[in-house]
């Protein structure tokens, strides 16, 4: 899976947030914002991922176990995902 390119990250006032571009400023009516989880798995989504790599680098970047951080990615892909913000 790879993120959409509808999107940029932004960091506004110390807060990451997902701003959308073009079209799709008309499809949202809120804005994204992201934890640090959330802002490492979108930029490793610039590059098509799977599930196991994300996992991995989430459980190398905040020192979690690996159940821990696989349910956190899951959670957040799938919100990504109910949003559109992925591509598969």
């Amino acid at each position: 899976m790879k993120r959409s390119e509808d999107f940029s990250l932004r960091n506004v006032g110390g807060q990451d947030i997902l701003v959308p571009l073009g079209a799709k400023v008309l499809d949202m009516n809120a804005l994204i914002t992201l934890n640090a989880t959330g802002r490492i798995v979108w930029e490793l989504l610039a590059q098509d991922r799977s599930l196991e790599y994300l996992v991995t680098e989430v459980v190398k970047e905040f020192d979690i176990d690996e159940d821990s951080a696989r349910g956190d990615v899951q959670a957040f892909l799938n919100e990504l995902g109910r949003l559109g913000l992925l591509k598969t």
